[in-house]
């Protein structure tokens, strides 16, 4: 199946992927700002609950898509597939895959340890990967953006 992205050579699976991490970034920020500084425990909590699940279903689609069609025949067209794509890729999976554990890592013991009860023990250590994992995402977003445009933009 074809995208739908201007100038975009890849499958839907991939144009719609490409797009929606330009929306859990910001959402990912929103969702800092309200526990940082609003001290909004509760939205916070659904909203990296909602991030966790909507990546997830993101991931297993995506990983279903790569299985069936692969990626390899959208991005020959490419200059760069011969010298760039590879390692921008290489570099992408070095975010992309440290990012899905810790993001299931800090998910499930801030629900497991109550985090969001105010004298939770695991606070101090939710928040170190919590950030940790933003970053990762953060790393995770733009490197598989550069791979995007590099395979099938360029």
């Amino acid at each position: 199946m074809e995208g739908f992205l201007p100038m975009s050579r890849a499958s839907f699976t991939l144009d719609f992927i490409a797009l929606a991490m330009a929306a859990v970034i910001p959402v990912m920020l929103f969702s800092l700002y309200q526990v940082r500084q609003r001290r909004d425990y509760q939205l916070h909590k659904r909203l990296q609950i909602l991030l966790g699940l909507v990546l997830g279903i993101a991931i297993l689609v995506f990983e279903l898509d790569m299985r069936l069609y692969g990626w390899r025949q959208y991005a020959e067209a490419s200059p760069y597939y011969t010298t760039l794509v590879i390692p921008s890729l290489i570099f992408h999976l070095f975010f992309a895959i440290p990012t899905l554990f810790l993001w299931i890592y800090t998910i499930t013991m801030a629900l497991w340890q109550h985090i969001d009860t105010e004298n939770g023990k695991y606070r101090f250590q939710h928040k170190f990967f919590g950030r940790l994992s933003a970053y990762a995402m953060i790393g995770t977003t733009l490197s598989g953006w550069l791979f995007f445009w590099l395979a099938f933009m360029a």
